[in-house]
């Protein structure tokens, strides 16, 4: 892959997080009706609205939404220099994966979401990490130079 390529591709997987986030992070905070579609649309999770207490909470979780948007868009922004940030997010989408793993069945009784969901969204964020990983790592080589041949 060239290093122009895995660039171009990093960055465009970086501000589809961020735009993730920010409206995820927003949708939890402000009372636009989407926090519903969030739970249902996006987690294919049951939940349960009228408990105050866990609404509340999610305000918290959207503020780190948020700000894990504009950290994404500091990284896409310029994906060499913010290697860290990059790292991170891969790090982030490890855990997750980690936790829905771990926690596989108290997450099913919770919001009773299909196995089948379950599982196709734990690989597609794992497969998420390994995607910014393996990208860095093609954007970030030394260029190699072009081979000429002589003709004769």
């Amino acid at each position: 892959m060239k290093n122009n390529t895995a660039l171009t591709l990093l960055k465009v997987a970086l501000w589809i997080t961020c735009v993730f986030h920010i409206l995820v992070g927003l949708s939890l905070n402000l009372d636009l009706g989407l926090k519903e579609w969030v739970g249902a649309g996006l987690y294919n999770a049951q939940v349960d609205w009228s408990q105050p207490q866990f609404v509340y909470i999610l305000k918290p979780l959207g503020a780190f939404m948020f700000v894990l948007g504009i950290m994404a868009a500091i990284a896409a922004r310029d994906p060499l220099r913010n290697k860290l940030l990059v790292y991170g997010f891969a790090l982030l989408w490890l855990i997750r994966s980690s936790q829905r793993l771990i926690f596989w069945q108290e997450i099913q009784n919770a919001f009773t979401i299909p196995a089948s969901s379950m599982l196709s969204g734990l690989i597609f964020v794992f497969l998420s990490g390994v995607l910014l990983v393996v990208l860095l790592y093609f954007a970030d080589r030394p260029r190699q130079p072009q081979s000429r041949t002589a003709r004769a």
